[in-house]
């Protein structure tokens, strides 16, 4: 590869780079529980257990899983 080659290469990886880190800022998170997207009205914190971020209110979360099963 040459030098021109190798840098263009890079180049082109750190814009790759570059635009998942955009997209990853831009994408909202959901409830692990009842899959509800984070909103003002819907903050998530983190779950007790550690598998990832669940509503602030549980009884909110409960009643939102249950209508959705």
């Amino acid at each position: 590869m040459t030098i021109d080659g190798a840098k263009t290469t890079r180049e082109r990886a750190k814009e790759i780079a570059e635009q998942r880190r955009a997209e990853r800022r831009q994408r909202k998170r959901r409830c692990v529980l009842c899959g509800v997207e984070e909103s003002d009205r819907t903050p998530l914190g983190p779950h007790p257990d550690g598998i990832g971020p669940s509503c602030r209110e549980e009884a909110a979360c409960l009643s939102r899983r249950a209508r959705s099963l």
